[in-house]
Order: structure tokens, then C-alpha cells, then sequence
């Protein structure tokens, strides 16, 4: 990776694993030793002199391996990936070239190719984990195009030329931040490189935002000793802002010395003198440090014997002034891959990038939620947040989806920047308006209650005009019963699962009186017939609906049929409605003895409607549909409102 601390694991401790026997070419010369104590910018001009200069195919291969190897450590896929193919083609037997290719066109979202390259891998080394890994995180990556909610932007103020990254949100100051970054120290002249990444040194910033959240221009942590021989980076700190741990990588002349964990403590506003933490043999890397919350646990990576592969994240517990010995996080945590980056958050949830576990190239970041004291259940964070690039270096504002971290994505040099992230707020809203039959006023009592799934239990006003509101949590399925004296109580049902935005629900609720015979409209029958169609099964649903929310109401059912026929006859079809109706209401759970059922053929016609009216512009409100007044409408009209006396009324007896 492009970053200082994280090339610096891979320097002088693995180096002369890869290049054993890397002298059989003379003319590698000065490129082998530059590679070997780990200065992979310089290795790659010298490595690059020497591909010219050579003729033989296979030493042009081999530094064609360790120059795509300089690349890839330096976090440049897009030269690493065409690089590594050359190796191949000139035959170069190593057989991992294949693997950091594929691996290299991952990471610039080549999905297709790298698949192909796993496969073949996978035929000639078939339990490696890693290729297991990215053939599964490939396919997962062409196939899973979904986002998720939050939303990404890059911070300018906060970004330079070179790399910045690994934020932290100050625990004491959510205004101020602390991140790593390669730029050019302020008041120097001469641009001063590592020799590991052809960047500035890494040193720690701090920057702050002003009264309208603008960025104030970033400073030095610590004072910039022109003579230092170390980098900094990966800063995390207490939750009283006192105490301060962050690693470290420090030089020799023989090059780089590894990477250790520091502390430091600020007093008076200043921080004071940085001291190692002591947690293992000097020979080993200790990085990325993470403090807990309360102070008493400290996460971090490490190499230490006894891991899964790569990087691993451990962790050792405050006793007194000293610390525990180092605990693995387990299988659940760590891979054959690399895990690094730990942070934890107050809830208790720790979040890491690793390259072992299933994502969509290079580091993603992913969040661990404990299950129980030994076992975490780890998910990827997703798109936008992770992409074919590294993304890395979580932190968040306490008690909020909102922060800041860090990425190579659309940086063809491969530097990362800082990015800030957000979950936006869905709020459900809730607004309601009750209507009453004939406008007539909206009774001082009337109430509304909702009743969530979640356990939520509230009682809102409606005011005069009979409007109510209510905020709504996302996630739950709400109940909303409505009452009012002298009607029929009134059930809404409500659902904010699944909602991807914020939603205004809007229910328009007209009661019915309870003190006038319920006539359903659609609830008719076929002329000589008692059966239920559909539209009287629909409408007898919502009287059943109905009586279930008034559960102290005993209807009488009074069927009704049009005039034409033997009186008698006409009474029992109707009886035989009403019996019907009955029937069916006790099957939807409505009480027998709540229930009286009675017909009378053809003696009552229906009285016109307002709304019977609106609907048949030959009738007029107030009307009673007798024979007499039938027989003087136009015959086209007559079979029909004939069929309107075939109907059911419900009368509330108590």
C-alpha cells in the first residue's frame, strides 16, 4: 500500500525471503539491495534500469517479478498487473505471480480477468486461501451491484498531493480530527521522499472545523524534527483526550526497523514525550493500535506468532501499568489474509479492513458485532464505502452513522484520500385527518392511539379541525386505532420496514356513526339468489374489520329484497340473506349472541342517498325507491334500481 506503515511491515523482515538467490544477474546489482532492506521507490528505478540493460529471458522475467512485487507494495495495481504478466510470459516459475496479478486486477475492478487467473491458480495451487478468497470475492463483486444508503464525499480541505489517511475523531472534540498523512512538511523547501513510497514522510496532523464547519488549515502533532529518523501514523485516543497511542516506524542505517506502538499524554494542551509501549519482541510488527472505550483494552496488529496468516489484530488488557499478553481475536476476525486498521466504537462493535475476508478488492472495511465473549459476527460494509481500491482507517462521530475514512479509489498513483461518510436519517411521518359523516363537528374526545411493534404505545391529539401528526421509527409495523363518541372505533395499519427514504404516510379517515342503520353499498345480491359474490364477501371483510375494533356492539342484520314477487317468498329469500350474512361473520371469529339476524322481503325500499345520488344522476337524495316511483323512471333504469333494494343494513342494538 501506498502508505508509509503499512509498506514498512513488509521491509527488511520478508524481504530476503523473496529475493533468495536474486544475484544470478549482475546487472540487478544495486536494484536487489535497494529491494531487499525494502525502499521500493528506488527499487523500482533501478529494477527498471536493469530490465533495459538485460537481454536474458530468464533474469528479464525474474525482474520483471520483483518490479510488479515493488509496485504492488506501493499500492500501484494498474502498473503491477501487466508487469506481473510479463514475468509469466518470459516464464518465471514463481507461481504467486499469478496470484498478485489477479489480486492486482481485483483491485482495479478487472473482475472478469482475475477470476480467470484465480482458476487457473487454484489448478496448480488448489488449498491456497487467499486465491479461495479472491475467486469468491470477485464473483460476489460482478454479481452484487446493490448500494447501500450511505452516502460519500471527498474532504479537500483535509486532502494534499500526496497520501492522507487513517482519520480519527477526537472523543473530547467531535470538531477536531487527527489523520496520517505524506505530505510536504509546511516550511520546508526541498521535498523531502521516503525511500519507501517516493512520498514525504508520514507525520500526524491534526485540523479543526470552524463556527460554519469549515476546515481550518491542518497542523503538525508533534514538532517537526528536521533530524528525526522515524514516520508516524494510525493515531487513537482516550475518550478524556488525555492519552494518545499511534505506531510508529523508525530507521537505521541499514534501513527501516520495523513498526512499534508509542504513547504519549497531553497536559496543559501540549502532548508531552512519546514512549514505547512494550508488547513483544522487537523483531515482530506492532501497528494500527485501537484503545477501547474505557481505556482498559488495546486492540492492534501484529505478526506474532501463533496467528491465522498476514497481519492478524490482537489484543492485550490494561493490568495496573502494565499489559496482558497478547490475545489472537480468533478465526471469526482474522484470515490468511491481512486484517489491520482496528477501531472500536462505544456500542462496543469493532471495525477493521482486511484483505482475507470477502469484498470487492484490495482492503475493505468491515464491522465485527460480538455474539458472546470469544465470537464476532463480521459483515462487509458495502458499496459505497468499500470499492475495487483500498478502503481503510474507520471513525465516527459517538452515537451517529456519520464519519470520515480513507481510500485509493480514483487515484491512478495509488495515494489515498480522506472521505467523509453518512447514513441519512429516514424518518417515517405520519399524517391524518378525520372526517365525519355530513361535516359535522370532530367530538373534544376524540383520540387517536398508536401501537408499534417495537413495544411503542402513544396517545397523539387531534386538534379541532380534526388533523393529527405523529414521527414514526423506520423498522416496525404500527397499529393506529381511532375512536370517537357516538361512532364506529377506526383501524389503520402502518408499515415502515423496509423504506429506503424518508416517507410522509397519509391516511384519510372518515368515521361511521354508530347511531344510524350501516348500509354497504356493494354488498347486493342477485335478484331471487342469497348467495355471497365477491363484492358483498369484500365489504362483509370490513364489517367484520369493524366490529372487531368495537368489540361492545351488538348489530341486528336486516336483509331486504326489491317488491316483485309473492310476499311471502320474498321474506324467506330474505331471511335466508340475512343468515347468510350472519353466517359468515361468526366464521371471521364475530360472537353468535353479538349477532340477530331478521328479513323482510320487500316492505322497506331504500331511501336515496347523497351518495346514491352522486352516483345515478336519475335519482334524487330523499327519494324512497316504492314500485310507484320505479315504474316512473325510464325503463333502461329500472332493473337497476330495483337491485338496490336487494341489500343489507346494520342497525346497532347495543
Amino acid at each position: 500500500m501506498n502508505r508509509f506503515f503499512l509498506y514498512i511491515i513488509f521491509t527488511a523482515f520478508i524481504a530476503s525471503l523473496f529475493l533468495t538467490g536474486c544475484s544470478g544477474s549482475k546487472r540487478l546489482g544495486r536494484a536487489q539491495s535497494l529491494y531487499e532492506v525494502g525502499e521500493y521507490d528506488r527499487a523500482i528505478t533501478a529494477l527498471q534500469r536493469a530490465y533495459r540493460r538485460e537481454s536474458n529471458r530468464y533474469y528479464r522475467g525474474k525482474i520483471s517479478y520483483y518490479l510488479a512485487e515493488s509496485y504492488r507494495k506501493t499500492n500501484q495495481p494498474r502498473r503491477a498487473a501487466p508487469i506481473y504478466g510479463r514475468a509469466i510470459r518470459f516464464g518465471y516459475p514463481e507461481r504467486k505471480a499469478k496470484l498478485y496479478q489477479a489480486q492486482s486486477l481485483q483491485k482495479i475492478g478487472n473482475y472478469e480477468e482475475a477470476i480467470v487467473l484465480y482458476e487457473e491458480y487454484l489448478e496448480e495451487v488448489a488449498g491456497d486461501p487467499l486465491a479461495h478468497n479472491g475467486l469468491a470475492a470477485s464473483r460476489k463483486a460482478l454479481r452484487d451491484e446493490q448500494k447501500t444508503r450511505y452516502e460519500i464525499t471527498a474532504i479537500r480541505a483535509l486532502n494534499s498531493r500526496n497520501s492522507d489517511y487513517s482519520p480519527f475523531i477526537a472523543p473530547d472534540d467531535p470538531s477536531q480530527i487527527f489523520f496520517s498523512s505524506m505530505r510536504q512538511l509546511p516550511g520546508t523547501r526541498r521535498q523531502q521522499t521516503s525511500r519507501i513510497t517516493g512520498q514525504a514522510p508520514s507525520r500526524i496532523y491534526t485540523a479543526r472545523e470552524d463556527s460554519r464547519g469549515d476546515w481550518m488549515d491542518a497542523q503538525l502533532l508533534f514538532e517537526n524534527d528536521p533530524t528525526q529518523d522515524w514516520e508516524d501514523g494510525s493515531i487513537s485516543i482516550t475518550e478524556d483526550g488525555r492519552t494518545a497511542y499511534f505506531t510508529r516506524a523508525r530507521y537505521e542505517n541499514t534501513g527501516p526497523m520495523g513498526t512499534e506502538i508509542w504513547q504519549t499524554q497531553r497536559m496543559g494542551g501540549r502532548w508531552g514525550e512519546p514512549s514505547k509501549v512494550e508488547l513483544g519482541p522487537d523483531s515482530l510488527i506492532f501497528a494500527h493500535p485501537a484503545i477501547s472505550p474505557d481505556g482498559n483494552t488495546l486492540y492492534f496488529v501484529s505478526d506474532l506468532p501463533g496467528g491465522f496468516g498476514g497481519l492478524d489484530i490482537w489484543k492485550v488488557e490494561k493490568m495496573g501499568d502494565q499489559w496482558s499478553m497478547p490475545i489472537n481475536l480468533g478465526a471469526d476476525i482474522n484470515t490468511a489474509g491481512n486484517e489491520k486498521f482496528p477501531y472500536v466504537r462505544a456500542n462496543g462493535n469493532l471495525y477493521f479492513s482486511s484483505d482475507g475476508h470477502p469484498g470487492f478488492g484490495g482492503l475493505d472495511i468491515f464491522r465485527a458485532e460480538k455474539r458472546d465473549e470469544e465470537r464476532w459476527t463480521v459483515t462487509n460494509m458495502g458499496r459505497p464505502i468499500n470499492s475495487e481500491s483500498d478502503d481503510f482507517g474507520i471513525t465516527f462521530h459517538r452515537g451517529r452513522e456519520v464519519g470520515y475514512f480513507s481510500s485509493s479509489r480514483d487515484n491512478p498513483r495509488g495515494f489515498d484520500n480522506i472521505y467523509q461518510f453518512r447514513l441519512p436519517v429516514i424518518q417515517a411521518v405520519m399524517a391524518g385527518e378525520i372526517t365525519l359523516p355530513n361535516n359535522e363537528p370532530i367530538p373534544q374526545n376524540t383520540r387517536v392511539r398508536i401501537i408499534g411493534t417495537d413495544g411503542s404505545n402513544m396517545r397523539i391529539n387531534v386538534e379541532p379541525a380534526g388533523t393529527f401528526n405523529a414521527l414514526l421509527e423506520p423498522g416496525n409495523e404500527y397499529t393506529i386505532l381511532i375512536s370517537a363518541p357516538g361512532y364506529f372505533n377506526h383501524r389503520e395499519r402502518v408499515d415502515t420496514r423496509n423504506l429506503t427514504a424518508s416517507r410522509q404516510f397519509e391516511l384519510n379517515v372518515q368515521l361511521t356513526s354508530a347511531q344510524q342503520p350501516l348500509v354497504f353499498e356493494n354488498l347486493q345480491f342477485e335478484p331471487g339468489s342469497y348467495n355471497l359474490n365477491g363484492n358483498a364477501i369484500r365489504e362483509l371483510e370490513r364489517l367484520a374489520s369493524m366490529l372487531n375494533d368495537n368489540a361492545n356492539i351488538e348489530i341486528n342484520i336486516t336483509a331486504h329484497t326489491d317488491a316483485n314477487g309473492d310476499l311471502t317468498n320474498l321474506v324467506i329469500l330474505s331471511q335466508q340473506r340475512a343468515e347468510k350474512v350472519m353466517e359468515f361473520l361468526t366464521s371471521r371469529g364475530i360472537a353468535h349472541e353479538r349477532l340477530s339476524a331478521r328479513g323482510v322481503g320487500g316492505a322497506q325500499p331504500l331511501k336515496v342517498t347523497d351518495s346514491l345520488a352522486a352516483r345515478y344522476n336519475y335519482l334524487r337524495a330523499g327519494e324512497e325507491l316504492n314500485e310507484a316511483y320505479i315504474q316512473r323512471l325510464n325503463r333502461q333504469y329500472q332493473s337497476n334500481v330495483r337491485a338496490l333494494n336487494n341489500r343489507v343494513e346494520f342497525s346497532i342494538v347495543r
